[in-house]
This record gives structure tokens, sequence and C-alpha cells, in this order.
């Protein structure tokens, strides 16, 4: 098909195009259209759907079926899906019953700051999704400073010793949803 655009384009203008050009042009456009889809739907060489459907199968309350907008987001924000869906479970119990901060506040990593919800320190977010993405926002901060793991972001994430360890559970119980 498209060598006959070409070949049409071709008569109008004058000019004597080969297929053999026209073959490599469209070999080089598959090639870059895969390496891009690629980049754009893939983490760690799995698909961005299937990263969305095991994100799901833990995701309950007011985080249920967000899998795919924590997924695309984290993949666009060069952070670990599984990371940081493993933090929201561990800050926010979404595993079961989302807290009161995040269904209140719309809070999911527990972050403090201003707008305040309520009279306390924790931050408020007009909608869920504007509290995933800072989460990751946040996350991408660490990961962008080196500290990519559960052990090298939770000194300075979290206050509990065994922050990491609760993470990485979640993160194995992801992955192999």
């Amino acid at each position: 098909m498209i060598k006959i655009i070409v070949l049409i384009i071709s008569l109008f203008i004058g000019n004597n195009i080969s297929y053999e050009f026209v073959d490599i042009q469209i070999n080089e456009n598959v090639a870059n259209f895969e390496k891009m889809y690629k980049k754009y739907n893939y983490f760690n060489d799995e698909y961005i759907d299937d990263i969305s459907i095991k994100l799901n199968k833990y995701l309950n309350s007011t985080l249920k079926d967000k899998g795919y907008f924590i997924a695309r987001y984290s993949i666009d924000s060069n952070v670990d899906p599984y990371l940081v869906t493993a933090v929201m479970l561990q800050e926010t119990g979404c595993y079961w019953t989302c807290s009161k901060l995040v269904r209140n506040c719309n809070n999911v990593a527990g972050n403090k700051g201003k707008p305040s919800c309520g009279s306390g320190s924790y931050r408020k977010f007009d909608t869920i999704e504007e509290g995933i993405q800072f989460a990751i926002n946040k996350l991408a901060w660490y990961y962008n400073n080196g500290l990519t793991t559960p052990e090298r972001i939770g000194p300075k994430y979290a206050g509990d010793p065994n922050w990491s360890t609760k993470v990485n559970k979640y993160i194995n119980k992801l992955k192999n949803a």
C-alpha cells in the first residue's frame, strides 16, 4: 500500500523512487515504531497491561482498578510500578480497606505537607489520581538520586526499620500474582 502511494507521489513530482529505497524506509520506520512502542508499553520486558492486571489483584477499596493508572504513570516516570504499588499498599492498607487518610484525603503514601488534611500534618489531594501522581513523583525523586530499592529508600522515607521488608513482601506478591 505504501509503495503504491510513494509511486503515485513520485509520478506527480516527476521523481523516480526505487522500490528498494521504499523498502528500506518502511523497515526503518517499523523498527523505530517497535522500539518506541516497547519503550512506552513495557517495563522490564513485561507488558503494561499484564502489570496492571497483577496490580489490580491487590488494590482494593479506594485504589480498586487503579493498576493501569499506577503502572502507566510509574513507567512514564521511570519508576518500578511494583515498588510504587508496594509502597502504597504498605502506607495505606489498601490491600484490604484503605485508611482514612486515603478515603478522606486521597493521600496514598502518607505524604505530609499543605494543604493539610483536616488539622493534621498529612497532605490532602483533590483527587485520588493527584495523590497517586504525587506519590510516584516523590519515589521518582528517590530513583533519580540512586535510591532504587526499598532498602535504600526506607531510611529516608519511613521511620519503621522493618519498612523495606514489608514493602519487599508486597513486591513479591504483586510480581507473582
